[in-house]
Formats: structure tokens, C-alpha cells, sequence
């Protein structure tokens, strides 16, 4: 039996894309603001997003079809065309002294 078989390195793999996708990109990543509004409602808010964090991100670009929060209707919106902030940094931890 071999020290890495193939089984425990897709799986060491698998955890390490996990941590780097759902823990410290959504944390540490840019993320983008698009105020939105809705074609039924005519209502405006705010959608945070990260681009590139979720497999349906990655398909669908800069559209996503979302539910108004106002009127609860899906609708799809262009959300990189409505960016209205830059992407936010991580502020780093200030150290006491």
C-alpha cells in the first residue's frame, strides 16, 4: 500500500478546494455591490456578490436570476453592468500593543 493512494489525495484535494471556495473566498475575496431594480416592482436594493464563488456564477457570467425582495418575483438582472461599488478589501486585524 502506497504512502498517498489515489482515493485520500482526490479527497485532500477535494477539502482544500472546499476551504479556498466557501471559507476564505467569500471572506477575504473581492466583492462587488450592484443596486438592482426590480422590472415588476419597480423597487431598488442592493445584491452582494463575489464573482466567480459558485459553479452558477461561473455559467452564467454577470446575469443572475434572482427574487425581488420587495415583490418575491424572479426575474433575471445584469449584475455586472449595475455595479456601483468597488470591490471591498478585507480590513486587517489591528494589533494591540
Amino acid at each position: 500500500m502506497s504512502l498517498f493512494d489515489p482515493l485520500s489525495l482526490l479527497f485532500f484535494i477535494v477539502a482544500i478546494g472546499f476551504v479556498i471556495l466557501f471559507v476564505l473566498l467569500p471572506r477575504y475575496g473581492p466583492h462587488y455591490t450592484s443596486r438592482l431594480t426590480c422590472p415588476n416592482c419597480r423597487k431598488s436594493f442592493n445584491f452582494h456578490w463575489v464573482p466567480g464563488a459558485t459553479i452558477t456564477s461561473l455559467m452564467y457570467r454577470g446575469r443572475r436570476n434572482l427574487k425581488c425582495p420587495y415583490c418575491h418575483v424572479k426575474s433575471n438582472y445584469d449584475i455586472m453592468s449595475t455595479r456601483v461599488a468597488k470591490p471591498k478589501k478585507a480590513s486587517k486585524a489591528k494589533v494591540k500593543a
